[in-house]
C-alpha cells in the first residue's frame, strides 16, 4: 500500500505496509478527551476499520500524555447541564470507539506513552495489547471527578480481577508502567525510548500474519462470556471460516513446498 499521513484536529493519522498508526496530538491538553477529539476518532476508526489493507493498528500519544482523561472544561463541566436525552447520545457517541476497537477484526496495540487516566485508561484497555513505558502512569481517575469509570468497569476487572479493579477505582490512585505490567494491566512495560520501536516490531509482525488473527480475536473477546459447550461450538464455525481463507491455502502450500508461507490477510 501507499504510504500516506493525514492530521486531523487532535490527532495525526498514517499507513505504511499494512499498519495504521494513530497518534493522539494535542499535548497542551495532555490528550485529554473532547468532544472534537470523539468525533476524529469516530472518524479515523471507522477509516481505519473499514481498510482492507490496514492489518495492524498501533495507538499512542504525543508530550507526556497517552490521555488524560476528560478535558474538564469541554468534556466534564457539560454533563451535568445536559437532557437525559443529550447526556445519553453523547455518551452513546463517546462509547463508539470501544465498540469499534472490539468489532475491529484487525490487532490493535497500545503504546501507552505518558498518562493514561481514566478514559484513556479505558481507550488503552479497549485495545487488544497494551506496552507501557516504564515510567507512565495509569489509573482509574473517575472517582476524582465523582464519576463512575465506565467501559472500563467492564474491561478492568477481565484483566486484573475484581479487587484490584475495585482498588484502583475506589483510590483514583496512579500505578506506573512496571506496576501495571506486575498485576496484568499492561502485556509489557518496556523503557520509554523502546516503546514505540516495541510496539511497531509487534505490530509488523501481526500486519504480517494470516487472516485468522482477525477472526481469532473476535473468537477471544466472545468467549469470555460463552459456556464452554457455547464457545466449542463457535470455535467450529470460525475454524470453517479460517479453512475457507486465502491464507489457509497458502500456509498449507508453503508447508509442503518447504518454504515460508506469505500471508496476504485474505
Amino acid at each position: 500500500m501507499e504510504a500516506s499521513k493525514r492530521t486531523l484536529q487532535t490527532m495525526i493519522l498514517e499507513k505504511k505496509e499494512g499498519l495504521a498508526t494513530i497518534t493522539l496530538n494535542n499535548p497542551e491538553r495532555l490528550n485529554a478527551m473532547s468532544p472534537q477529539q470523539i468525533l476524529d476518532l469516530v472518524e479515523v476508526f471507522t477509516e481505519v476499520g473499514e481498510d482492507e489493507e490496514i492489518r495492524a493498528v498501533v495507538i499512542t500519544g504525543t508530550g507526556r500524555a497517552f490521555l488524560a482523561g476528560g478535558d474538564v472544561e469541554s468534556d466534564i463541566k457539560p454533563l451535568s447541564s445536559m437532557t437525559p436525552s443529550e447526556f445519553n447520545a453523547y455518551m452513546k457517541r463517546a462509547d463508539f470507539f470501544y465498540r469499534a476497537l472490539a468489532d475491529m477484526e484487525k490487532p490493535v496495540i497500545a503504546a501507552i506513552n505518558g498518562f493514561a487516566v481514566g478514559a484513556g485508561l479505558d481507550l488503552a484497555m479497549s485495545c487488544d495489547i497494551r506496552i507501557a513505558s516504564e515510567e507512565a502512569k495509569l489509573g482509574q481517575f473517575f472517582v476524582k471527578m465523582g464519576l463512575l469509570p465506565e467501559a472500563g468497569a467492564y474491561m478492568m476487572t477481565r484483566l486484573i480481577g475484581l479487587g484490584r479493579a475495585k482498588l484502583l477505582s475506589f483510590t483514583g490512585d496512579l500505578i506506573d508502567g512496571k506496576e501495571a505490567e506486575r498485576i496484568g494491566l499492561v502485556e509489557k512495560a518496556v523503557p520509554a525510548d523502546q516503546l514505540m520501536p516495541t510496539a511497531l516490531e509487534m505490530a509488523e509482525k501481526f500486519a504480517k500474519g494470516p487472516k485468522c488473527i482477525g477472526i481469532m480475536k473476535r473468537q477471544l473477546n466472545e468467549a469470555m462470556g460463552m459456556t464452554f459447550e457455547t464457545a466449542l461450538d463457535y470455535a467450529i464455525r470460525l475454524q470453517y471460516q479460517c479453512v475457507h481463507t486465502e491464507d489457509h491455502k497458502e500456509a498449507v502450500d508453503a508447508f509442503l513446498e518447504k518454504r515460508n508461507p506469505v500471508f496476504k490477510g485474505k
